[in-house]
């Protein structure tokens, strides 16, 4: 049987207001073992994408968590916000539903690729990330003479699968994907 990569226990996530505060993620406990897929299903404003934004420690000011995250026996939720945010990427990917918000319009796509790459992998050499960056473009179907244009250059779909090969570009070793397909043309 294979490892416990992330283990959620008895998680709940709610966000302050000048009322009672909004329970988003009420008691969700679940594991993902190296290699599984878990999908989650649920009507809009049920806590989908609270509760992969409260994995990845992405909550936004003013918000609460309980319970426990852990990820290869590290505990998310009591662990400090650097130690969490240095494990995006390389550890826990998160690929946004909003592809549109997402990428720099000032940017090439080349250098988003660059960027994720340089911050997290600071050995690897310009031709590694570019033949890197190529290899997870051209896995979702973009070919590599797109590699130099801007975001606006590109259909909602095109961009979704852009961030899509973003996040896998990394090889993270655990995947939160909040709604990947709802840009797809």
């Amino acid at each position: 049987m294979s490892e416990v990569v992330l283990d959620v226990r008895d998680l709940r996530a709610w966000y302050g207001t000048e009322g009672d505060p909004v329970r988003a993620v009420d008691g969700v406990s679940f594991q993902i073992r190296s290699g599984e897929t878990l999908g989650l299903v649920g009507e809009s404003g049920c806590g989908k994408s609270t509760l992969g934004r409260t994995i990845l420690g992405l909550l936004p000011e003013g918000a609460a968590t309980a319970g426990e995250i852990v990820y290869l026996d590290r505990n998310l939720v009591t662990a400090s916000p650097k130690e969490v945010r240095s494990m995006r990427g390389p550890d826990l990917g998160l690929i946004f539903q909003e592809p549109m918000t997402r990428l720099d319009p000032l940017m090439t796509i080349e250098n988003h690729f660059i960027e994720t790459l340089s911050a997290h992998e600071q050995d690897m050499k310009k031709p590694a990330m570019r033949r890197r960056s190529l290899e997870a473009l051209a896995a979702m179907g973009i070919p590599p003479t797109r590699f130099k244009q801007y975001p606006h250059e590109f259909s909602g779909g095109m961009r979704q699968r852009i961030m899509i090969a973003l996040a896998l570009v990394l090889n993270p070793k655990v995947l939160i994907a909040d709604e990947p397909t709802t840009a797809l043309d």
